[in-house]
């Protein structure tokens, strides 16, 4: 996934794993592979080195390339990295190709080419000690900071109360949608709720709304709800959980622009 710089934040959280003077600064790190999900989705995956940075769940890196004549969306994009803090070998990043200058020299990555990256930072703030229950509202390529924070909770063991809600247009747009049904087999109090509003399947249908989160959240008042993509669900998002009286302390929104 892809973000914007200046997310939207419902609460403000002193989180400082990492300095900013220290994420600001770049650091060069190896190409290895990609891999296509869908028509349109890709992973991309980076050597960690010596040269890298720890981060948390959900995280968030830019990423720089060197392009000759880039559009004007430049030489960076901004990029969840997908993959847990567990995973020492390698950073992943996920996230739809368009017809881009950055998309199209990302495609053309060869293994070994050096990528220079910043960060990380977070919007999400994630925190394993949390211990109100976690709702996750994700809408298409949002998914991925939870594909971070779910494979970290199996790594770690933490079996927190947590509903991931993802809404997508379409059943072939779906990503991640195995892993996070063997999640389910593996958190103990974890539920996987995905829904299609553009087809036809044997799931939920229709946009996430309260009916929906009443189905499957039993502490809704107490619970904490992290939501995650383009800005019209975002904002949509934090107007349903706000009208489900949630405090405001509760809720933790970060939105992107583009891909």
């Amino acid at each position: 996934m892809i973000r914007s710089v200046n997310t939207v934040n419902c609460e403000t959280i002193s989180y400082n794993y990492i300095a900013m003077e220290e994420s600001d600064k770049p650091f060069k790190i190896p190409f290895i592979k990609k891999e296509q999900l869908n028509s349109d989705t890709y992973s991309f995956y980076f050597k960690r080195t010596e040269e890298s940075r720890d981060f948390l769940p959900g995280q968030f890196f830019e990423i720089y390339l060197q392009i000759k004549d880039p559009d004007e969306r430049g030489r960076d994009r901004v990029f969840t990295c997908a993959s847990s803090p567990t995973e020492k070998e390698y950073y992943m990043i996920t996230t739809r190709i368009i017809e881009s200058s950055f998309k199209r020299e990302l495609l053309k990555l060869e293994e070994g080419d050096l990528v220079r990256f910043s960060g990380p930072w977070d919007d999400l703030n994630f925190d394993e000690n949390e211990k109100a229950p976690q709702v996750f509202l994700a809408g298409g390529i949002g998914i991925t900071p939870f594909y971070s924070i779910v494979q970290y909770m199996i790594d770690k063991n933490l079996q927190m109360p947590t509903r991931l809600f993802v809404s997508w247009k379409k059943r072939d747009n779906m990503i991640f949608h195995e892993f996070f049904k063997n999640a389910e087999k593996i958190l103990s109090d974890f539920t996987y709720i995905p829904t299609i509003t553009e087809d036809t399947w044997d799931g939920e249908v229709g946009r996430i709304d309260d009916g929906m989160i009443r189905k499957y959240v039993n502490e809704i008042e107490d619970s904490r709800y992290r939501i995650a993509g383009p800005e019209g669900l975002v904002r949509a998002m934090k107007d349903l959980v706000k009208s489900l009286e949630v405090k405001k302390d509760n809720i933790i929104a970060e939105e992107f622009e583009g891909y």
